[in-house]
This record gives structure tokens, sequence and C-alpha cells, in this order.
């Protein structure tokens, strides 16, 4: 019973750094910036956005989309994988929440839009 318990503490730990490895440097960034941040703390990091708008409560949202051409090789098809994150400051201009989506778009080099029901097709 104590050799399946470590194990499976020890499985998790491994699980857990194996995320934070290969987890994007944006979201790193955005969850430590959250409730902290301010807008140009936030541009001076991730460059400008793709879209900004502003809703009827006077937050300001910024649309980030990132592209990452895959090659084709024996193990994985080519595409592209496109990265939608999606800020919400404040009116004083403080990160106040975020979100992140990624989809694989296979055979595609540029995707008509980013990641399926994203900001964008909404709009």
């Amino acid at each position: 019973m104590k050799a399946l318990l470590e194990t499976t503490l020890l499985s998790l730990i491994v699980l857990h750094m194996g995320c934070v490895l290969f987890e994007a440097k944006e979201t790193r960034f955005l969850r430590s910036a959250q409730d902290q941040a301010t807008q140009q703390e936030v541009r001076q990091r991730l460059g400008a956005p793709t879209l900004e708008r502003t809703t009827p409560m006077a937050e300001s949202v910024w649309v980030y989309q990132l592209r990452t051409q895959q090659v084709d090789s024996r193990m994985t098809a080519a595409g592209t994988w496109c990265d939608e994150y999606i800020l919400t400051f404040d009116s004083q201009g403080v990160l106040r929440r975020w979100t992140h989506q990624t989809q694989f778009h296979g055979g595609e080099i540029m995707p008509t839009y980013c990641v399926q029901g994203g900001y964008l097709s909404k709009s």
C-alpha cells in the first residue's frame, strides 16, 4: 500500500513538472500578472495585441493570436498551431481576467480563424 501511494505521488509530481516545463511563456507570465500588471506592462512583455476592444463597462479586451507552423514528419502532420489569449483589463488598466485556447489546424498553413468559437470568430 505504501509503495502504491509513493508511486502515485511521484507520478503526480513528475506530471506537474512536465506541465510547467512545457507551459507557454505567455501563460506563465499571465498567471503571475493577473490582478497586478497594467496594460503597459503587458504590452511590454507580449507586444501589441491582434485586436483591442472596449466593453460598455469601460473594460478593455485585448486578443492575442499566436500561430506556429508545424512541419510534416514521420510522427506529425504539417499544419498550424494557433493559441488565442483573451485578456480583460479593468477601467484603471489592470489585468483582471484572461483565457487561453489552442487549436491545431492540420494541413493548413494560414487558417482563416485561430480557434473554433474564439473571440474573433464571434466578432
